[in-house]
């Protein structure tokens, strides 16, 4: 079914739910509890049913929840507007989005002020930059590396896919029943509650291997994943618990190694680095710096 569809089976059903009584409400939730706790019983079934009420959900539900999310968290600094650096991370954006899983997923870039390396995307395409990502990379494609990662958990929907584990059969049988509200607001709450980077391995490693399909495909060298990886170990050794893009993604050597693998099985690709002028963007956030340093 496509997503309208879909979306109009959700508004349908919202509609019927508030003209029922109580009682055909009461007994629609028993069946209905009944049925899924036969088919997500256990662990490996709550997975699976939680992956198969996501591709039953239109990618609507995924921008509202990121909406939500985005607009209740304390991202720990302000949004930086300097022009050079937004629009070098839009460039990056914009060069990787034509590759993305999902055709239209209109992704919005946020740059903060934060020491910690990392960056992440919401459901629904939101991306929020960390400054230290931007200062510690050696390259733009660096960057799009990471980007190109994060950027795969929205398009490949691991954030409602978790966020459906998490709330089990109540989140499933509040979609069914209409309420999509209210699974909105709970998984507002859950991104709150848990780390935006608490995936599963194999989300990660599928993760991984998207976005080095989708660097592969926008022309831009795949092997900068594996080489921002390199570099953060090298410099940071143990990487402290500010280099958090890699600190929250377990096990970063057999990752790398993964990476690797990857990119020699590619077909072969003429790359075309990214038209950025690095240098002066990270020039852009030193002066920023320097200008704080001199207001206070």
């Amino acid at each position: 079914a496509s997503a309208g569809t879909l979306d109009a089976q959700l508004g349908y059903s919202l509609r019927k739910r508030r003209r029922s009584s109580r009682r055909d409400r009461t007994v629609l939730v028993a069946v209905l509890v009944g049925f899924l706790a036969i088919i997500v019983g256990g662990y490996y079934g709550v997975r699976l049913g939680a992956r198969a009420a996501v591709k039953a959900l239109p990618t609507s539900v995924d921008r509202q929840v990121g909406s939500t999310a985005f607009e209740t968290m304390d991202l720990g600094g302000p949004e930086v507007k300097n022009e050079v650096v937004v629009g070098a991370m839009q460039t990056i954006v914009d060069r990787l989005k034509p590759h993305a899983a999902i055709d239209g997923m209109e992704f919005e870039v946020h740059v903060v002020e934060s020491g910690i390396v990392n960056a992440f995307a919401l459901p629904g395409g939101k991306i929020v930059i960390f400054t230290g990502l931007i200062k510690n990379a050696e390259s733009a494609d660096q960057v799009a590396a990471v980007l190109g990662h994060e950027m795969s958990h929205a398009t490949l929907r691991h954030g409602i896919e978790r966020m459906g584990q998490s709330m089990g059969i109540y989140a499933a049988v509040t979609v069914l029943v209409g309420d999509a509200g209210g699974l909105i607001a709970m998984g507002a709450d859950l991104f709150q509650v848990a780390t935006i980077n608490s995936y599963s391995r194999d989300q990660e490693n599928a993760a991984d291997e998207e976005g080095v399909r989708m660097l592969h495909s926008a022309g831009i060298d795949p092997s900068a994943m594996a080489k921002f990886f390199q570099l953060l170990e090298k410099e940071h050794g143990e990487l402290p618990g500010a280099f958090a893009w890699i600190s929250t993604h377990p096990d970063h050597a057999s990752r790398i190694e993964n990476v690797e693998t990857m990119v020699a099985a590619l077909p072969p690709q003429q790359y075309q680095p990214l038209e950025i002028d690095w240098p002066n963007v990270q020039a852009q956030l030193q002066i920023k710096d320097q200008n704080q340093r001199g207001d206070n």
